[in-house]
């Protein structure tokens, strides 16, 4: 394999692995909205329960009402969530460029687009490994996680 076919490959290799992101992301936008709306419909019917103003203020100053408010207020991202991704993201991506690299020992180093993109990759996924054991100490220094691996929210 010359160095333009490998070229060729990875160009390939990466509008479809671009394609695949694309619609998993909009997956996921589409489960979202569902969930938001589904939450929005059940808070109003909840509301429309209450006859006064009065009733909701009672209702707010009980354990479930401040979960409700809580709910009403932005999605929180799991902070052991967010930190397990990044190290996921990372893992794959070093992995991915140690493929790369191999690849480019075995077809040559001259002029091979894997070499650079091998080193592109392997920076990418020790960034992602970095910044997943930065968060995880600035979750625990924070409070944002307890000790036993669960969290705060």
């Amino acid at each position: 394999m010359e160095p333009k076919d490998a070229g060729i490959f990875v160009l390939f290799l990466a509008m479809f692995a671009t394609i695949g992101w694309v619609m998993y992301l909009a997956a996921d936008l589409s489960k979202r909205q569902r969930r938001l709306k589904a939450q929005a419909e059940l808070h109003g019917r909840l509301l429309d329960k209450f006859n006064s103003a009065k009733e909701i203020a009672e209702f707010l100053q009980t354990s479930g009402g401040a979960q409700l408010m809580e709910g009403l207020s932005s999605e929180r991202e799991n902070p052991a969530g967010g930190i397990l991704r990044s190290t996921h993201r990372g893992i794959v991506l070093v992995v991915v460029a140690i493929g790369c690299l191999a690849l480019t020992l075995f077809y040559g180093r001259h002029n091979n687009p894997l070499l650079v993109i091998g080193v592109i990759l392997l920076c990418l996924g020790i960034g992602f490994l970095i910044s997943a054991g930065v968060s995880q100490r600035l979750a625990k220094t924070l409070g944002l996680m307890e000790p036993g691996g669960s969290t705060q929210a």
